[in-house]
């Protein structure tokens, strides 16, 4: 009799695990924000932007521009079992940023950006002309709250736990601290979500291995895509940083993509902002053609068509067209 019981108990969990495959069928919560991303205004409007802004040589969309990940804002009080995890995913988004090739990427851990307060433009700008920058990205965990999931049956097989995953994405544009862009990003991990809790642990790559690590890899691999996206159409800029002679220097060099003989726009820098809180346009003073190329710098002379525009100043904006 025991042995029958014990055969019935199999067919069972056998057939309720059957139920739970087909009720998860569907889209499962973890992945919907994949869906939500392939929806956004962005690709709808532009399908195939990427091949549009080439970033093939001859490209004026090539050069390659500098991003600072400054840092993650951690939820501590949700992720005490998760020490050192703000700074494991700043640096890992760095890491899915560098591997598009397509940016240069930097990386400081900033407690400036706690508060979004008026003063977050300014400290924008102080960051982009320190770290020479065009964009300043920060990330926000806002949510790894924890929770059981209902039902006799995961409790019966040991897996009742599941965590909440939200982080949201903040990008600046340096040269006026406006922010570009910013998204949530939203997901469900379920088995291995709980850390290191009481032993004094701090998490590194490994973890990204474990059920809550994946999930949260997977959304700052989306978030590194999407920031291609978003910014492969926009111009690159720099700087001038100092005028000698008929030689004009500028914060961009090899790195940037740039090459001797490269052509590139200069406006006058201008700071003001009109009544409704937009970027007034810079007024064009011509182009410069690149004779010189080091790592980060580069050195160029005032290109033949622009002969008898104003003359070039220091901070001026240099842009690829």
């Amino acid at each position: 009799m025991s042995d029958i019981l014990c055969k019935l108990s199999v067919v069972g969990v056998a057939l309720g695990l059957l139920v739970g495959c087909s009720l998860n069928s569907k889209m499962p919560l973890a992945d919907r924000f994949s869906e939500r991303q392939d929806l956004s205004p962005a690709k709808v409007e532009k399908p195939g932007g990427l091949d549009v802004c080439s970033s093939e040589a001859g490209s004026p969309f090539h050069f390659r521009k500098d991003i600072l990940v400054a840092g993650t804002i951690g939820v501590s009080d949700v992720a005490r079992d998760l020490p050192g995890l703000d700074t494991l995913t700043s640096r890992r988004l760095q890491t899915h940023l560098d591997a598009l090739g397509r940016f240069n990427v930097m990386a400081t851990h900033d407690s400036s950006f706690e508060s979004m307060g008026s003063g977050t433009a300014m400290r924008v700008q102080d960051l982009g002309r320190e770290h020479e920058s065009q964009f300043v990205v920060k990330l926000e965990l806002e949510d790894l709250t924890t929770h059981s999931s209902a039902g006799l049956l995961p409790k019966l097989l040991g897996g009742s736990t599941k965590r909440n995953v939200g982080i949201s994405l903040y990008v600046y544009g340096t040269e006026y601290g406006a922010l570009f862009h910013s998204q949530r990003y939203e997901s469900t991990a379920s088995g291995n979500v709980v850390g290191y809790p009481g032993n004094g642990s701090t998490v590194t790559t490994p973890w990204f291995n474990t059920d809550l690590g994946k999930k949260v890899d997977k959304i700052l691999k989306t978030m590194s895509e999407d920031l291609n996206e978003k910014l492969a159409c926009v111009p690159f800029t720099t700087a001038v940083t100092a005028i000698k002679g008929n030689n004009v220097y500028i914060k961009a060099g090899y790195l940037n993509g740039i090459r001797p003989g490269e052509t590139l726009r200069v406006y006058r820098s201008n700071d003001i902002l009109t009544p409704n809180g937009d970027p007034k346009q810079q007024e064009n003073e011509g182009w410069i053609k690149v004779h010189t190329v080091f790592p980060n710098r580069s050195i160029a002379n005032t290109a033949e068509d622009s002969l008898g525009i104003k003359p070039i100043g220091i901070a001026d904006v240099v842009r690829a067209w």
